[in-house]
């Protein structure tokens, strides 16, 4: 059978699987809900953290649980409220039990963000604790993406505004951070980044370009050096808010969303080696609605994940909603069993 004709079938298999598992709403009603951070709980609960934005694109943070595995949530509650900008959280549980999250606070003029961090004992109230000391002089750090390594090591990619994207650690929890200002890739934005444990590899993802934007990843056993050439993710048309996981068999899967027309649609890529991509998997694509900022949840399987993003419905409404779809199949069997 011919590839093109396996991958029409896998196709119609993966649109089957999307509608047996049916798009779910999380946090709804008019407005911008944005952004989700999501982690299952050492108690089996799912805890959701996500910005919610005023009429002035200003953000508060705000937070939904699950306690049986994302079929019903709780009414929203703000956590994180100001005058300032709060956006762009990023949330993980310590081993103890207690919450941490980090976002970006500002108040509207680009050089005054900072990158904040808040604890809470029980994911219901969180505490700032104030501004990550970077090395940096002056402001504008935005979009940490934070992961937790198996030894309790913090890893954070963060976008410097009109510099690029950055990558510091922490032995603490997240209290302090090296200020090496190590560069991940300059010019570029909203890096994020995974870590694999078992060869201590990273995956670190960012978007390049002003109005058409192309998506790319760098990888390496080093976290002080990403010197080694980029591999493309995407760079056909329009293309944002990649990140990568590693999934419970050791490789990575990085989801993305590329535009059509005037509205946005979600794809995810896999890898096993960091370097060589799969081809593209089509996650949600809905004509008259845009889909962004995607961040699945690893669960055990390493085929399929729970998967959460913000949805404006109709698209160029502005009014966006926090959804999910549980059993999103991200892995491309065709090509992983070599049959092409």
């Amino acid at each position: 059978m011919r590839t093109s004709t396996l991958r029409t079938l896998l196709m119609t298999l993966l649109l089957g699987t999307a509608a047996a598992h049916a798009q779910q709403t999380v946090s709804g009603g008019s407005g911008v809900d944005y952004q989700p951070s999501i982690v299952r709980a050492a108690n089996g609960d799912l805890v959701l953290v996500f910005e919610r934005l005023n009429a002035s694109a200003f953000g508060d943070l705000w937070v939904t649980r699950s306690s049986d595995d994302g079929a019903n949530w709780s009414t929203p509650a703000m956590i994180l409220g100001t005058a300032a900008n709060e956006r762009h959280p990023a949330l993980l549980q310590l081993p103890g039990g207690s919450f941490v999250l980090f976002y970006l606070k500002g108040t509207g003029a680009t050089s005054s963000y900072r990158l904040f961090r808040a604890t809470s004992p029980d994911g219901v109230t969180f505490t700032e604790q104030g501004q990550l000391a970077l090395g940096w002089a002056t402001g504008g750090e935005i979009n940490p993406h934070v992961i937790r390594h198996p030894d309790g090591t913090l890893t954070m990619s963060y976008q410097r505004l009109g510099s690029g994207s950055y990558v510091a650690q922490s032995s603490d929890d997240g209290a302090t951070w090296d200020q090496l200002k190590t560069v991940i890739a300059s010019g570029s934005q909203l890096p994020r980044i995974a870590y694999r444990a078992n060869d201590g590899r990273y995956l670190a993802t960012y978007q390049v370009g002003a109005s058409s934007l192309d998506v790319f990843a760098k990888t390496t056993t080093d976290v002080r050096n990403w010197t080694a050439a980029p591999a493309t993710i995407e760079s056909d048309g329009d293309n944002h808010d990649s990140l990568p996981a590693v999934l419970p068999d050791g490789s990575f899967v990085v989801f993305y969303i590329h535009a059509d027309g005037s509205q946005y649609d979600i794809y995810s890529r896999r890898t096993a080696d960091a370097a060589t991509f799969e081809p593209a998997l089509p996650q949600e694509i809905s004509a008259g609605a845009s889909d962004v900022e995607p961040h699945p949840l690893i669960g055990a399987s390493s085929t399929t994940v729970q998967l959460y993003w913000g949805r404006e419905s109709p698209a160029g409404s502005g009014d966006y909603d926090i959804v999910r779809r549980d059993g999103v199949v991200v892995a491309d069997f065709i090509f992983a069993d070599g049959l092409d």
